[in-house]
């Protein structure tokens, strides 16, 4: 559709319907940037409007259209584009931003979804719309993002902020609606980065189909209960705990092992500068020892506490550890 600048007009910010939110993809809100622009130089794109009856609704221009009040505005330029369905004022909001906006993946799931609702094909919206949000033409990509209808509006904007993407979201999908809100509650807490929301997923997971059991349940235990209700401890903290507790728990024998060879440290009694490495996964039985010194005196005493070691049986014991 070809718009002529002579369909600009400047449009009272009443006669436009704020509800109507169909084409607004962006869960970040309008920036305060934004607003200090306009309230510098005003508004100097128009926004895109369609007539609805008594009233207009917004083809793409959201942010703008939220900053216009803020800035002290009362009405704004917008150029009207006759009356159109739903669909078409979806597609051209996508080509008017197409190469200028890059979406998350949760918002390109809930784009998806308003192009379906708005009946177009799963066939058309693959072929012709997906490539307008920089995504292949894949049926299963397309469903994995059409999956976000089942979050909450919550939980999808955290997913959002954290920019995790489909590949870890989608395990959600899986999940019953009382786990998703037990794992709202505890992510809005922590607000953890995106590799931090993986790996905590993973592990829910896991455990939850291995003990057949549910995320909700794992959650719910009174570990994790007493770990988030110490105040003392920093988000950051919190979580380093709770990852420690799920990863102990679905790694039960590496736990142990672990737990076993920090005992042995325990009695080995090394000087402080004297550091014991291995391969965390105990994959290799080889050990190295790292010592680090400044004098000949500070390496006697590591050399002096190794021997110690040596004849208490405690490198035979750590030893042992490690052969099986």
């Amino acid at each position: 559709m070809k718009i002529k600048l002579s369909d600009v007009s400047e449009i009272p910010l009443t006669d436009i319907d704020p509800e109507d939110r169909l084409t607004d993809f962006s869960l970040d809100g309008c920036p305060e940037k934004l607003t200090d622009s306009v309230k510098v130089i005003g508004i100097r794109h128009p926004i895109s409007v369609c007539p609805s009856g008594n009233r207009y609704s917004i083809v793409s221009g959201h942010k703008r259209f939220q900053a216009a009040p803020r800035s002290g505005l009362t009405s704004i330029p917008a150029l009207i584009i006759p009356e159109i369905d739903d669909a078409s004022r979806l597609v051209i909001n996508l080509n008017e931003n197409f190469g200028q906006r890059h979406y998350s993946d949760i918002e390109k799931g809930i784009i998806l979804n308003k192009l379906k609702h708005a009946g177009i094909s799963d066939e058309t919206i693959i072929e012709e719309y997906m490539p307008l949000l920089e995504l292949e033409r894949s049926k299963k990509i397309f469903l994995d993002l059409f999956g976000v209808e089942k979050l909450s509006a919550k939980l999808k904007k955290l997913l959002h902020r954290a920019g995790v993407p489909v590949k870890t979201f989608s395990t959600f999908y899986k999940w019953n609606e009382e786990s998703r809100a037990a794992a709202e509650n505890l992510f809005s807490r922590l607000k953890p980065g995106v590799n931090k929301w993986r790996e905590l997923l993973e592990h829910l997971d896991e455990i939850a189909t291995r003990d057949n059991t549910t995320p909700e349940n794992i959650l719910s235990q009174d570990d994790i209960k007493k770990i988030l209700g110490i105040s003392s401890l920093t988000p950051p903290q919190q979580y380093d705990q709770i990852h420690q507790h799920l990863t102990n728990r679905r790694y039960p024998v590496l736990s142990d092992m672990r737990k076993r060879v920090a005992r042995a440290l325990d009695e080995m009694e090394l000087d402080d500068k004297t550091r014991l490495k291995f391969q965390e996964t105990f994959e290799s039985n080889e050990l190295k020892l790292e010592l680090k010194f400044h004098s000949e005196k500070e390496l006697s005493r590591q050399v002096e506490k190794i021997f110690q070691a040596l004849q208490s049986g405690s490198v035979k014991k750590l030893i042992k550890i490690f052969q099986g």
